[in-house]
């Protein structure tokens, strides 16, 4: 999980300030605790049983040697990832809202995604205790230091650069602003994965990612206040996000470690939950009252359980597909999930914003064919190699 489910919390507060958190689910008045905490601790035993299927799901074997799919092949996998993310947003949306529109009034990202990273350590390691079968690579203690060091260390410092550097982005520059410089996230991940040799440089490719970044670029456009310090930050921290990416996809695929999903959390989870001690160490968001925190329980454990399902399905997606198809795929998300909560929020979208967001689709299709044409091509090719490697008349003995 990165740092954008947080982020656009934060710009749906800002794009949609007028609207108020549905009162059924936030917790306001004393005597409704004890109703909205029986219905998040409802929501939280549906998560567990959702985690218990992605477990079991992500510890099946592929059914595809294919690593490149296109996002049409990976439809409920996609489906999956769009709804628990978008979930786990409308969740920290309604932790971070003031208390005057219906939320928590619990601005705090840092130690938000520090909670999560416990949970998912303790989760990984409750799953390897009781069922070690579910989790291979670390059963077999695959990973050695020299391993971890090198690719799943720079896991957790990519998160926590991220973060840091996203929130300071908001200081200099405008949301707009920040969302042009996050759209070309596809495109910097795409130029990243070629030049590590993860990916083949395809111009289809290249341009329908460009195109999409021109469509997030043009519904983002409004209040545009450039800063070059703020500029530098975000750009930075998309960057960073862009390294994340690849070597997450270095950590599931056949070419890399081969960790399962399982596997790969239970190894990264705890580089994360130390190197998010650094920004939270730093107080950059004011005192914590933890009485709050207390008082809150029952949603941010809903929170906790969404966002390990959410790790575990980034994981398997990124074993199915390419780190620029993950990244293409999240600005569909963030299209569905803006469009869905102007809707229900009754925010006006301008003709700008639904022309750029249209544009950004169109690009997102263009894309996916264009994936689609080269697994085609590359499945191609492979047999071609294996035709022409078995021989024509099968080996006997030598006649004498």
């Amino acid at each position: 999980m990165d740092a954008s489910e947080y982020g656009l919390a934060k710009h749906e507060l800002v794009l949609l300030s007028h609207g108020s958190v549905p009162s059924a689910l936030a917790p306001s008045a004393a005597g409704a605790v004890q109703i909205h905490s029986a219905f998040w601790y409802a929501i939280c035993v549906v998560l567990l049983c959702l985690i218990f299927v992605l477990v079991h799901l992500s510890a099946r074997p592929k059914a595809s040697d294919c690593e490149d799919q296109s996002i049409y092949a990976l439809a409920p996998l996609v489906i999956t990832w769009i709804v628990i993310s978008g979930g786990l947003t409308w969740v920290n949306k309604l932790i971070f809202a003031p208390e005057a529109t219906g939320g928590c009034g619990f601005p705090f990202v840092s130690l938000l995604m520090l909670w999560h990273m416990v949970l998912a350590v303790v989760f990984t390691n409750i799953i390897r205790l009781v069922a070690p079968q579910l989790m291979p690579a670390a059963a077999k203690n695959q990973v050695t230091f020299r391993m971890y060091m090198k690719n799943i260390a720079p896991i957790g410092v990519c998160l926590a650069g991220s973060l840091v550097l996203s929130n300071a982005a908001y200081v200099y520059i405008s949301v707009g602003y920040i969302q042009i410089v996050k759209s070309c996230t596809s495109s910097i991940v795409y130029v990243v994965a070629v030049l590590v040799g993860q990916e083949i440089f395809s111009l289809r490719c290249g341009a329908s990612l460009l195109l999409i970044c021109c469509g997030v670029a043009a519904a983002s456009f409004g209040e545009l206040d450039f800063s070059v310090v703020g500029f530098g930050l975000q750009f930075t921290a998309t960057f960073i996000e862009a390294v994340r990416l690849i070597v997450l996809k270095a950590l599931v695929s056949s070419n890399g470690i081969k960790l399962d999903a399982i596997s790969g959390l239970y190894y990264y989870a705890p580089t994360c939950l130390v190197a998010m001690l650094v920004p939270f160490s730093m107080h950059i968001e004011g005192a914590i009252p933890w009485d709050k925190f207390w008082t809150l329980r029952p949603i941010l454990l809903a929170s906790g359980l969404i966002a390990f399902a959410l790790h575990l399905t980034i994981l398997v997606f990124l074993r199915h597909a390419s780190g620029t198809t993950y990244a293409a795929t999240g600005i569909l998300k963030d299209v569905l999930l803006i469009a869905g909560t102007s809707a229900y929020y009754s925010h006006p979208v301008t003709g700008l914003q639904a022309a750029g967001y249209c544009v950004s689709l169109v690009g997102l299709n263009l894309f996916n064919r264009a994936k689609e044409m080269n697994a085609q091509w590359a499945k191609q090719k492979k047999q071609e190699q294996a035709a022409e490697s078995t021989p024509i008349l099968p080996k006997g003995k030598d006649q004498v």
